[in-house]
């Protein structure tokens, strides 16, 4: 705040952050998929389960789809600058569409782990939106 009481602007910064928010949202997804998949690496082989048997794939489709969605969202309302709430809704809608084009070409193939990766990345979306809008995360 400046002396007047009224909140001061690096609007260099603020533009760099609208041009960052979606890219940033891709990527606060790609990397909680990542470190969903090496935490269950440790996780799974600590209690003797192998990564390739049902119980490993149904972790790792399963949290990491989960929480790529959750990340999407969160991580490009957070990187924005303003309108947070808008971009929320705006950051859910751009990840349903993205999981509905994703779900017809792997229903096409019948790839049964891709249909529900992409249904927890929906799953995802949905929750983080959920507590979002009932005020229980705070992305302001």
């Amino acid at each position: 705040m400046n002396g007047n009481g009224i909140k001061s602007y690096n609007k260099p910064l603020e533009n760099l952050r609208w041009i960052a928010f979606l890219p940033g949202a891709f990527l606060g997804a790609w990397l909680a998929w990542i470190l969903i998949n090496i935490f269950g690496r440790f996780s799974l082989s600590s209690i003797g389960i192998d990564y390739d048997s049902f119980l490993g794939q149904l972790y790792f489709n399963t949290a990491g789809n989960v929480f790529m969605g959750l990340a999407f969202v969160y991580t490009g309302a957070k990187i924005a600058p303003s309108h947070r709430i808008k971009i929320t809704y705006i950051l859910a809608g751009t990840g349903l569409i993205l999981g509905g084009f994703l779900l017809y070409p792997l229903l096409m193939v019948g790839d049964l782990w891709g249909i529900w990766g992409a249904i927890c990345i929906i799953l995802g979306i949905g929750t983080i939106v959920y507590f979002i809008q009932q005020g229980d995360t705070d992305i302001e």
